[in-house]
């Protein structure tokens, strides 16, 4: 079954209002039940205490105005002992209703036989009227300590009952706490770790789906894996057909461009075989000689970028090869500054070579004097007159660090992250300079990564600019600098 996030924040949010629900129902049961228990204690067991001891109270005085009368034959206390006589026979019928045991019905029974036989005898001596002889006296007493004494029984088991009711209230109570806490705490615990899953089911895929452009960015068009089946995986599949259709069309110009330049290669060496012929034929004049240094300089140009771009088409598809060997860096760069300092004494630029003793590195001799030529060619291009050009070796952070220093026009920051891209040119408004072909950075960036190196750039505007690249040495042996 397919999740899309909809449903997966919805099923997140439905889990957790679940277990709320199912908390809150606990705690509103112990609740009411903590409720119905306090209630019962209140309308029953407490009412039925006071009531007993409301009893006491009058079966002592119905008592006290038996005597009175028996002692004094006074028909006032006579008719107070009936009046309270008839109050406590109605008090033991609503004592009788409240009792729920057997047991305590039976003792309310008891009590009642034993408050008639009282006032049997205090009616007794009534009709009699006579003195009450010692076993009338006795039965009475007697009688008087049964209601009593069963009242004080009565008391005492309710004041038990009680307790043990507030107890056991008191244990639900501090059970529903505990579970109420434990059930927040376990609400809360399921609650982020269900965000936490729903959020990651989201964002991982996201994530690898913003890696996966990153790297299309670069120019790696591997195929996006994202495990989620909702709308994000739906949008991988779009960008991986996009990736796919862009590699093809990419491969498609690759192919096509080293087409181009593999056929462009026979017609320019025919048209610099032509040139050398006409040079040397005789006569030639001067305007002529001129005429076929224009040639020449153009056809170089022209099979310098061939070149250039059949090796970054090479590059891009893996097929580049590297002849690694030892290689003193001073002794290699030497000869490129030499030739690069007649293009530099053209512009009255000072071209300048300083280094100290670094270890060899292993490299291609070839591909390292493209790479610095490059770098000396821009750094000449983008100077103006009289302006200066520095090429340093020194150690560097993986090994050996060569540097091109120039006085140049600079280039804004936000350009210094693009200037290593293929065909892009820096667009500086306040100098006009001849455009290049917009592969040579491209180039050097291409090389010195091949080599297990690195490349910096630091510029800014109308404040020159320096380029670094640093490559791994090869053994211990130092790099001799001569004197000059």
């Amino acid at each position: 079954m397919k999740f899309t996030v909809y449903k997966k924040i919805m099923l997140g949010f439905g889990a957790i209002i679940t277990i709320v629900i199912i908390s809150s129902s606990y705690i509103l049961f112990e609740l009411n039940t903590v409720s119905n228990g306090a209630k019962n204690i209140l309308n029953s067991n407490v009412q039925a205490q006071e009531l007993a001891r409301q009893l006491q109270t009058i079966i002592q005085d119905e008592n006290e105005y038996a005597e009175k009368y028996f002692v004094s034959n006074d028909e006032t206390y006579l008719s107070l002992c009936i009046e309270t006589s008839k109050q406590v026979d109605l008090n033991l019928k609503i004592l009788l209703d409240k009792q729920s045991s057997k047991k305590d019905q039976s003792l309310i029974h008891r009590m009642q036989k034993a408050h008639d036989s009282f006032v049997a005898g205090v009616q007794e001596k009534v009709n009699k009227e006579s003195n009450p002889n010692t076993v009338q006296s006795q039965i009475r007493h007697k009688n008087m300590s049964i209601l009593l004494n069963s009242l004080d029984v009565l008391i005492t088991k309710n004041q038990s009952f009680i307790g043990k009711e507030m107890g056991r209230i008191e244990s639900i109570t501090t059970r529903a706490v505990e579970v109420a806490l434990v059930l927040i705490a376990g609400t809360l615990i399921i609650a982020i770790a269900a965000a936490l899953i729903i959020t990651r089911t989201i964002t991982k895929p996201i994530g690898d789906l913003i890696k996966g452009t990153e790297q299309i960015a670069k120019g790696k068009f591997d195929k996006i894996l994202v495990s989620s089946h909702d709308e994000i995986g739906l949008l991988a599949d779009a960008v991986n057909d996009m990736s796919s259709k862009i590699n093809d069309i990419n491969e498609l110009r690759s192919q096509m461009m080293q087409q181009i330049s593999h056929e462009l290669k026979t017609p320019l060496q025919a048209i610099q075989s032509a040139h050398d012929i006409l040079k040397i034929s005789e006569p030639v004049k001067h305007h002529q000689i001129q005429l076929f240094d224009i040639i020449n300089r153009s056809v170089d140009k022209i099979a310098n970028f061939s070149q250039q771009y059949l090796d970054l088409t090479k590059i891009e598809s893996g097929a580049m090869r590297y002849n690694m060997e030892l290689t003193d860096i001073y002794t290699l760069i030497e000869p490129v500054v030499d030739d690069a300092k007649i293009v530099a004494g053209s512009k009255h630029i000072n071209l300048e070579l300083n280094g100290v003793e670094v270890p060899k590195v292993m490299a291609d001799a070839e591909k390292v004097s493209i790479i610095i030529s490059n770098l000396i060619g821009n750094a000449i291009k983008y100077t103006p007159k009289d302006g200066k050009v520095v090429v340093s070796i020194s150690p560097g952070g993986l090994g050996v660090q060569v540097k091109v220093e120039d006085s140049g026009i600079g280039i804004s920051q936000d350009e210094i992250s693009k200037v290593f891209t293929r065909f892009y040119q820096v667009n500086n408004t306040k100098k006009k300079v001849s455009n290049g072909s917009g592969v040579g950075l491209a180039i050097v960036k291409a090389y010195t990564e091949g080599h297990g190196g690195k490349v910096y750039v630091d510029s800014s505007l109308d404040q020159g600019s320096s380029f670094k690249v640093e490559f791994p040495i090869g053994t211990d042996q130092v790099s001799i600098i001569p004197d000059n």
